[in-house]
């Protein structure tokens, strides 16, 4: 039994910045509340003070109820291992999301010492889900948001990552997402899909489809106005941007 002033969540928990406090997690307190601590937390020592390895909601329902001791597991473990323990405690859980595996999977391979097909073994997981998780963990921040919150779809991400779009252009899709909910993503998806299709596509004109697509009388207009001035249409819509902020200095 240690005391639980003496214990803190390792850095290398993956689950370390999430908050507590939830529908879910509240409800874990009420049974832990009933029936006790069964299972003992894993931690390893650092100086004076203990690193939760294995059992954050254990330790932080023990918090939560004023407990003030908590029974430990003791281990002694490097921090590959460290890490190790926490991602096979969390690799199956549902509420994890897969960019938050897939940072955490690019965290470790980044220590050395193995390889992606080798973790993967190690884990019990294929090395295509560990590659799909590390995929959508490189999408842009405003993408992986949407992702991590469940408004994009795991599948939809790695569609959006396979497409290998800009910064700006996955910017633009994931406003979709914000502001006009699933629906108007997936139809901005699909737009930028088809226009994948054409090689060679213009800098800024997959971000005019996300908004008009190709077949909307918007995006007709756009076409003969940008011809009128000798420019593509990304370039076009540049201009138009740019005209109209000097009117508002």
């Amino acid at each position: 039994m240690i005391p639980l002033e003496k214990i803190r969540i390792s850095e290398l928990n993956i689950r370390a910045n999430e908050p507590f406090g939830d529908e879910e997690d509240d409800e874990f307190v009420k049974n832990i509340e009933a029936l006790g601590i069964l299972e003992p937390i894993i931690v390893r020592p650092n100086g004076e003070i203990y690193d939760v390895d294995v059992g954050r909601r254990r330790f932080l329902s023990a918090q939560k109820l004023g407990m003030t001791e908590i029974g430990c597991m003791v281990r002694e473990a490097s921090d590959e291992e460290s890490m190790d323990a926490s991602i096979s405690e969390n690799i199956f859980r549902k509420n994890v999301d897969p960019v938050t595996l897939g940072r955490w999977i690019k965290m470790r391979l980044r220590m050395g010492d193995i390889s992606l097909s080798q973790y993967a073994r190690k884990i019990g997981k294929s090395k295509s889900t560990l590659s799909q998780w590390i995929r959508v963990a490189e999408l842009s921040d405003k993408m992986q948001r949407e992702v991590q919150r469940g408004a994009v779809t795991f599948q939809n991400g790695l569609k959006v990552a396979r497409l290998n779009l800009t910064p700006e252009e996955e910017g633009a899709l994931a406003e979709e997402s914000i502001t006009g909910g699933p629906e108007a993503f997936n139809q901005a998806l699909s737009r930028v899909s088809a226009g994948r299709e054409t090689r060679g596509a213009p800098k800024g004109l997959l971000i005019v489809r996300i908004n008009f697509g190709k077949r909307s009388t918007h995006y007709n207009k756009l076409k003969k106005l940008a011809k009128l001035e000798n420019k593509d249409i990304g370039e076009y819509c540049q201009q138009v941007v740019i005209d109209h902020i000097k009117t508002l200095n």
